[in-house]
């Protein structure tokens, strides 16, 4: 299909902007990197299904799955992004051996295209290995953060996407003990890798050595951000629906929504989707900022000393203390309106 064919996907963004009190020329680098992502994303299908007709064993792929993860996962890419790319595979009907050659293949179609560093997610993932032994003793930070980012901001590219996603979910509601009113056990898990995040950033500039600026602006802005908006959907879901398998649907339908999206759905239920406002312009400059290469070089060989010379790093650091104030305003809706939820799930 040309490009003057395709058709236009419509910006989720967008259409809840007069709700919020915003228009498009406001939020300029989320539209931007909206349109950005999809278009990448629109791209790695089309050469991953390409792949896949002309596989010798097109079977695979249906115990198989591909995702984009982080920025590209979430919208918010730039030319400046990379790919995190997952490959989750059932040990069941796939050995190990034949999931690393197949994930080989994929980083070799898509390799040219996209920057694809090999770290969190650097090789083949057994889906079983994900979702067995949750928070016992081999359930690593490795498997909790595969959990947490798949359901919240895994893009399928290829595979059995929607069946994998659906089985970790189902992996908490499911549960007979452990899954807790309101499916609280999904709840602690997220609240549990947002945790890890905070203490994995201070291993890495700590004891590793590794640049700091970009790591805590981005746990200040994308990740503070994505955890607010996972304890508003939270909370959503209990005041606006009573039974637990239909809460149980609408979460899995809008846990994987960008953070923004969840934080607007919520909102609006509880009257004050202007509350929003100063969230989505703070995460714009965010993402202005970070968009641009000489920004992140320069983050990226700020001595911490010398933290108070940069002007780029004293605006953004400003601008999260703006984003702290309007989560602070948030969090007291969500506070006034499911005191008992928040404390005892969520606080208690």
């Amino acid at each position: 299909m040309s490009s003057a064919t395709a058709p236009v996907e419509r910006s989720a963004f967008v259409e809840c902007l007069p709700r919020v009190g915003l228009s498009p020329a406001q939020i300029p680098a989320i539209v931007t990197a909206e349109a950005f992502s999809r278009g990448r994303l629109r791209f790695a299908r089309a050469q991953l299904a390409e792949l896949n007709r002309g596989h010798p064993q097109p079977q695979l792929w249906e115990a198989c799955a591909v995702f984009a993860l982080g920025s590209l996962g979430r919208l918010e890419a730039s030319t400046e992004s990379d790919l995190d790319l997952a490959f989750i595979y059932d040990g069941a009907r796939v050995t190990p051996a034949q999931a690393t050659q197949l994930r080989a293949e994929v980083l070799a179609r898509l390799r040219d295209s996209f920057d694809i560093p090999q770290k969190t997610f650097d090789h083949a993932v057994d889906l079983h290995r994900l979702i067995h032994n949750i928070g016992g003793r081999v359930d690593t930070n490795e498997t909790l953060t595969y959990r947490a980012l798949l359901l919240t901001e895994g893009a399928w590219l290829a595979g059995a996407g929607r069946d994998t996603k659906h089985t970790v979910f189902r992996t908490y509601a499911d549960a007979q003990i452990s899954r807790g009113r309101f499916l609280t056990s999904l709840g602690n898990d997220l609240h549990r890798y947002y945790r890890t995040l905070c203490m994995d950033y201070r291993h890495k500039v700590e004891e590793l050595d590794k640049s700091w600026a970009i790591r805590v602006l981005k746990l200040r802005h994308s990740r503070k951000l994505w955890h607010l908006a996972n304890l508003a959907l939270q909370c959503w879901a209990v005041d606006a629906i009573d039974d637990d398998a239909s809460r149980d649907v609408s979460l899995a339908a809008r846990v994987g929504w960008p953070s923004l999206l969840r934080l607007v759905t919520a909102l609006d239920h509880f009257g004050a989707p202007e509350l929003a406002r100063e969230p989505f312009t703070c995460f714009d400059r965010f993402l202005a900022a970070l968009a641009t290469a000489e920004v992140r070089d320069e983050l990226l060989h700020l001595d911490y000393e010398r933290r108070e010379t940069s002007d780029i790093y004293r605006e953004l650091h400003a601008n999260a203390t703006r984003l702290d104030a309007a989560a602070e305003q948030i969090v007291d809706l969500l506070f006034g309106r499911c005191r008992a939820f928040m404390v005892r799930f969520c606080i208690l």
